[in-house]
């Protein structure tokens, strides 16, 4: 039985390939069982417990994590011939940056949860590859400050914030313990910059783990990359807005003003 289970991290293609999984759902059916937090419910709801527990981490949120793991598990009824697909970033946890967090180390509790999980239901048949997508430290630094930016509480620009946060980007400090803790299943990790040339992007990194035949393959369509960041004046612009003291409610307004015009530039563009 074998799942490829897509974890993250935030901004590095992560949008692009749940999009993708979407977009070729009916194509793939003979060869994979999707899961995104979009199609399935339950996976939904163990995403939830797995911020929830890097943000709190104590046994409490553990036993939650468990238990929301255990009833999506128990749900998944492939057919036969069907590997699983799972994408979603939130098994990560939370963005660095909020409730603290100064990086991703609440993974390798996480993911060891997910495996064990995925063990109750399918036993030795379980064939899991867990994969984590990577981008360069100084690109994903600006991209995760625009997410950020995005919500009110956030006032570091994006020097400043890049410089607290560097650590937040050394990956490998994160997915080296967690591939020990995975034993005996194999960790994955593909930098955005090497899969976004291929004609259908990121989400090729998933195709090659099941792997998908190439004549397949060939009849999916390729999507535009999604959820990209804009001009970094726009993010730091959000900031000065963070920091102005307005009412929430009316800092959203102007946003959500600035993010529509920022797109109809871009769509005006030769």
């Amino acid at each position: 039985m074998r799942v490829v289970f897509h974890a993250g991290f935030h901004k590095t293609g992560t949008t692009s390939v749940q999009r993708a999984l979407q977009a070729h759902a009916p194509l793939l059916e003979p060869h994979a069982l999707i899961q995104t937090r979009s199609r399935n419910l339950p996976f939904s709801e163990a995403a939830i417990a797995a911020r929830a527990h890097s943000a709190d981490p104590g046994p409490q949120m553990l036993h939650r994590l468990a238990l929301s793991l255990d009833h999506w598990a128990e749900r998944l009824t492939p057919l036969p011939g069907q590997a699983i697909l799972c994408s979603c970033e939130d098994f990560a946890g939370h963005i660095p940056f909020r409730y603290g967090l100064k990086d991703y180390r609440s993974a390798e509790a996480i993911l060891p949860e997910v495996a064990a999980s995925l063990k109750r239901r399918f036993g030795p048949a379980l064939d899991l590859q867990v994969l984590f997508t990577t981008r360069a430290a100084e690109p994903w630094l600006r991209s995760i400050h625009w997410q950020l930016a995005k919500h009110h509480e956030l006032r570091l620009k994006q020097r400043r914030f890049s410089k607290l946060f560097a650590g937040a980007a050394d990956f490998a400090a994160v997915l080296g313990p967690l591939a020990a803790r995975l034993v005996p299943f194999p960790l994955h990790v593909a930098a955005l910059e090497s899969l976004s040339p291929r004609r259908l992007g990121p989400v090729e990194a998933l195709y090659d783990l099941i792997p998908l035949p190439e004549a397949l393959r060939a009849r999916l369509e390729p999507l535009p990359p999604a959820n990209t960041s804009p001009p970094q004046d726009l993010a730091d612009a959000f900031i000065e807005l963070n920091r102005s003291g307005l009412p929430v409610e009316e800092i959203g307004r102007i946003k959500g003003d600035m993010i529509a015009y920022a797109g109809s530039l871009a769509s005006d563009a030769p």
